[in-house]
């Protein structure tokens, strides 16, 4: 039932806001590029609206396939890749829990936000490890565990019980509280720019599920799981509060 709610969430996020596509290359550029990229097979776990699915086939990517458990967000991404003109992207309703893919499968894993959507974080990038060739990378941005989480998800449950027709009215309203807050306090540096912050707030604060860790929980269980850790971003998101910590992290080739 959570996924089914999950689902139908971002069915109205991913279908009325799309980030921009040269904010949102710019920020994948940090992680990856087209001589990494090209000729590989790309999983987009929990793939929203497709931007970064689009980004991974224009740079090189062989096949790019997409998974997301919401139709309105898949209908968003095939749209897109109708927009660029592009053949090696396929967009398809998965659970990110019980992949229909083979072991060893992809080059490439990106899960930017998603696991942590899931009903089960950790058992998901398990699943997603599972489909990671030797030799390969996996990506995974994942809420931050801080000392005001508990606030924040006091807020966020209490949002989510009001009518869900009146969400969006709300987180535009928010906004506009909000907005001198992070015009004073974001942290522009680490800011994916071209998003909305009512479309910020929305997906922050009334999501019906989320989970957070925190980051040395996540390289615990990479290392543990035999991965060497790339890269690590400690905050990605306008404050340090309600982030996503990042990790770029490679499953050995004689895994």
């Amino acid at each position: 039932m959570n996924k089914e709610r999950v689902g139908s969430f971002y069915d109205v996020v991913w279908t009325e806001y799309i980030p921009e596509y040269e904010a949102s290359e710019k920020h994948w550029l940090l992680f990856y590029g087209p001589q990494e990229v090209l000729h590989k097979t790309v999983l987009d776990a929990g793939c929203g609206t497709g931007i970064f699915s689009i980004i991974f086939a224009r740079n090189g990517a062989a096949q790019v396939t997409g998974i997301d458990i919401s139709p309105g967000s898949l209908e968003t991404a095939r749209n897109l890749a109708r927009r660029f003109n592009l053949k090696n992207t396929d967009f398809r309703q998965e659970d990110m829990l019980r992949l229909p893919f083979a072991d060893a499968f992809f080059d490439i894993v990106w899960a930017w936000g998603t696991v942590h959507h899931t009903t089960n974080p950790l058992a998901a990038v398990s699943e997603l490890l599972r489909v990671l060739k030797p030799g390969g990378s996996i990506l995974l941005a994942i809420y931050k565990k801080t000392r005001v989480t508990f606030l924040h998800e006091i807020i966020r449950k209490t949002l989510i019980r009001t009518p869900r027709w009146s969400w969006t009215t709300l987180s535009k309203v928010m906004a506009v509280f909000l907005a001198p807050v992070v015009f004073l306090f974001k942290k522009r540096e680490k800011s994916r720019k071209g998003e909305k912050l009512e479309e910020l707030i929305l997906d922050w604060y009334f999501v019906p599920l989320r989970h957070h860790y925190r980051p040395e929980e996540v390289e615990r269980f990479l290392k543990g799981q035999g991965l060497k850790v790339e890269k690590f971003l400690a905050a990605s998101g306008r404050f340090d509060s309600s982030s996503n910590f990042i990790y770029k992290a490679r499953k050995p080739a004689n895994f």
